[in-house]
């Protein structure tokens, strides 16, 4: 849904074709989504469908180009979108969750191997992010991505340290009401 407002965002500073509006896309955010071009190309035919965009093909020697523009319809919808209220987060659906049910018939050593090997990852992915690093000279929305990748695996780890404190607590319990 968001990624349709990124290309009239970006198709706003001027016409462009799919991978020239994916390519723009990554420069600005970085790393941290993933579109497709399957995923771009759909949308800007929903888009030119619904008279937010218009297409002007391009013949380049044997190839067609497929360059898309702004119309003041989609400029409109922009804006729009812009004055809405922010959305919520999205729903929880890390893959943590699925292992931690399927390794809690097997005990607390199954659920503290999946969240030390979660806990390895998310230091791993901090470690590229810092390598990565902010880059003063990057477009701001792409520091700022930078910035709330880190934010984020650095509350996750947070969280995986609250479901090691939870553990233990319950293993106490459960040998407290062993003796």
């Amino acid at each position: 849904m968001h990624l349709r407002y990124a290309l009239l965002a970006l198709l706003a500073d001027g016409e462009a074709h799919g991978y020239q509006l994916l390519k723009l896309f990554n420069a600005r955010l970085g790393p941290f989504w993933h579109p497709n071009i399957g995923q771009v190309y759909q949308l800007l035919h929903e888009l030119e469908r619904r008279g937010l965009v218009v297409r002007r093909d391009q013949t380049s020697g044997t190839r067609l180009r497929r360059l898309f523009r702004l119309t003041p319809r989609g400029e409109r919808a922009l804006a729009t979108w812009l004055t809405r209220r922010p959305g919520w987060p999205p729903p929880l659906r890390d893959e943590i969750f699925v292992r931690l049910l399927a390794a809690e018939r097997q005990g607390a050593a199954a659920l503290r191997a999946q969240l030390e090997r979660q806990e390895a990852e998310y230091r791993r992915y901090i470690a590229l992010l810092h390598e990565e690093g902010a880059r003063p000279a990057a477009p701001l929305t792409r520091r700022l991505a930078h910035d709330a990748a880190l934010g984020q695996a650095e509350a996750h780890l947070h969280w995986l340290l609250r479901c090691q404190q939870a553990l233990g607590a319950a293993a106490e319990r459960v040998l407290a009401h062993a003796s």
